[in-house]
């Protein structure tokens, strides 16, 4: 029998997604039905879950990639398996779970702590230097993360985002502004890695335009997604480390991680990696 799966994003057309068009193509090759269900586009009722009037039936799986409300939660229970697991998703799409959470001995942890704008600059300055780095707890492609360097930067989180808003507050790794290493792993085990570098900005996402290029699977690379791993069961992961002098810092893993900067950088077919991972898990399913 066919395996059934649904891709859970923003919305059903997803024409630019490359991450999502990448696993629906390697999907199809590998004879899954793979479909992409967007959260605008579905209703949760008493009579079930509609997407665009038509009603979700059960499926063998769901990829999530999409990080808020209720509903992919609901998309979840439809499913036998769930990629990255909804539980362990829901968890660390919050980056102070993962600072909090998350050690190895082959990384350094951030000086850190986590409250409003409110706070006063003063005390955060005491605690984490004279620069530190603010960022919101479910960011992601480098959106809502700040170089605070003086009270009037400070001051703007709370103009533009409120005083309720809560912040992880870092110190500021100067050793790599403008660059940093993402790896891919598949289950603890490293698939491909690069460096990502901006020319001006301090953050190094290729959302925002940052340049990429491979780079060396170091054995303590391994040990810190097997250590992940191990922490965190998460199947599919990006996990992105600081240069540090001596270790590398901790930074963040993604759990929706994209795929086209480090496929193009590693000529690595991770999408195929991904489908074929899937497709193993329902071996005996399929005899």
């Amino acid at each position: 029998m066919k395996l059934r799966g649904y891709i859970i994003e923003k919305y059903n057309c997803m024409k630019n997604a490359y991450t999502c068009n990448r696993l629906v193509l390697e999907a199809e090759k590998a004879g899954i039905d793979l479909q992409i269900i967007g959260i605008h586009d579905t209703v949760v009722t008493e009579k079930g879950l509609f997407n665009n009037g038509r009603q979700l039936q059960a499926c063998d799986f769901v990829i999530n990639r999409y990080k808020w409300g209720q509903t992919k939660n609901e998309i979840n229970k439809l499913a036998k398996k769930t990629y990255n697991s909804i539980d362990s998703f829901n968890i660390y799409i919050n980056k102070f779970e993962q600072i909090k959470n998350l050690h190895s001995k082959a990384f350094l942890i951030p000086k850190n702590c986590m409250g409003t704008a409110l706070l006063s600059y003063n005390f955060l300055t005491d605690y984490l230097g004279s620069s530190f780095v603010a960022k919101g707890l479910e960011s992601s492609m480098g959106n809502e993360i700040f170089l605070i360097e003086n009270e009037t930067a400070y001051r703007e989180l709370e103009n533009k985002f409120g005083k309720d808003k809560e912040w992880l507050f870092e110190e500021f790794i100067s050793s790599s502004f403008g660059r940093d290493i993402r790896f891919y792993s598949i289950r603890g085990k490293v698939i491909a890695c690069m460096q990502r570098k901006s020319k001006e900005d301090f953050r190094a996402n290729v959302a925002l335009g940052a340049s990429v290029e491979p780079y060396e699977i170091t054995p303590q690379i391994k040990e810190i997604a097997r250590d992940i791993y191990e922490e965190t069961k998460l199947d599919f992961l990006g996990i992105d480390l600081l240069f540090g002098n001596d270790k590398p810092y901790f930074c963040e893993i993604n759990v929706m991680p994209g795929l086209e900067g480090i496929e193009s950088s590693s000529g690595i077919n991770i999408a195929k990696l991904i489908i074929e991972s899937i497709k193993g898990d329902f071996a005996d399913d399929q005899k």
